[in-house]
C-alpha cells in the first residue's frame, strides 16, 4: 500500500496543482534523476515537459482544471455522475460524507468540491497514510473515483493542447487500470452524464 500511497501523492499532486508548482517542480525533478527513466513511462511525459514552452503548458491547465469558460474536461466527479452536471452535486455530497465517515478532512483554504480528479488522488494517499483499512480505499475508487475517471482521463487526453497533458492522462489510467486489476475492484456502473 505504500507504493500506491507514493503514486496517489503523485498523481493527485500533477492533476491538482500547475507544473510549476513548487511541489510538483520537486515531483518532476526526482523523476528526471531516476536511473530508470528510459524504462519507465514518465520517460515520454519529462520529454514533453521539457519541450513544451512553460506558458503553454501554464495555460494547458488553466484551460483543464481551473476554467474560465466552457471547461472541456472538467476534473469533478459530479459534472459526470450528476444528471444536472454540476459541480457540488450529490455525488460530491456522497464522496464528502465518505470521507468524513473515515475522518479525512481536505482543507485546502478554499470553497471547492472534494471530487476534484487530483485532490481525490491526495485524500486517497491520506487514508493509505493513515493505516485504513484496504476495503476503504477500494470502496473509494469502487464508488467514488473509477466510475468516472477513465472518462475523465480520456477528456483530458482529447483537449489537450500540449503533449504533456496527454502523456500524464495515459500514465495515470495505466496506473489506474493496474491499482484495479490489482485490488480487484469492480466499479460500481453510474450513467454518465458529460
Amino acid at each position: 500500500m505504500e507504493s500506491i500511497s507514493a503514486a496517489a501523492k503523485l498523481f493527485g499532486s500533477l492533476f491538482y496543482y500547475p507544473l510549476n508548482n513548487e511541489n510538483n517542480t520537486q515531483y518532476i525533478n526526482y523523476i528526471k534523476q531516476s536511473e530508470d527513466l528510459n524504462d519507465t513511462e514518465f520517460s515520454d511525459f519529462i520529454r514533453a515537459y521539457e519541450v513544451t514552452d512553460n506558458e503553454l503548458v501554464a495555460d494547458d491547465f488553466q484551460r483543464l482544471f481551473e476554467g474560465c469558460d466552457v471547461m472541456p474536461a472538467p476534473p469533478w466527479g459530479s459534472v459526470y455522475l450528476d444528471r444536472e452536471q454540476v459541480i457540488f452535486g450529490d455525488s460530491t455530497l456522497r464522496f464528502r460524507q465518505f470521507l468524513l465517515n473515515h475522518n479525512i478532512e481536505l482543507n485546502t483554504g478554499m470553497r471547492e468540491p472534494e471530487d476534484q480528479f487530483g485532490l481525490s488522488l491526495l485524500a486517497m494517499a491520506m487514508m493509505i497514510d493513515q493505516e485504513k483499512d484496504e476495503s476503504v480505499i477500494s470502496e473509494l475508487l469502487s464508488e467514488h473515483l473509477l466510475p468516472w475517471s477513465y472518462h475523465y482521463l480520456e477528456l483530458v487526453k482529447k483537449h489537450s493542447k500540449t503533449d504533456v497533458y496527454k502523456t500524464l492522462s495515459d500514465i495515470t489510467a495505466g496506473w489506474l487500470a493496474a491499482l484495479q486489476k490489482e485490488l480487484n475492484i469492480i466499479p460500481h456502473e453510474y450513467k454518465l452524464y458529460f
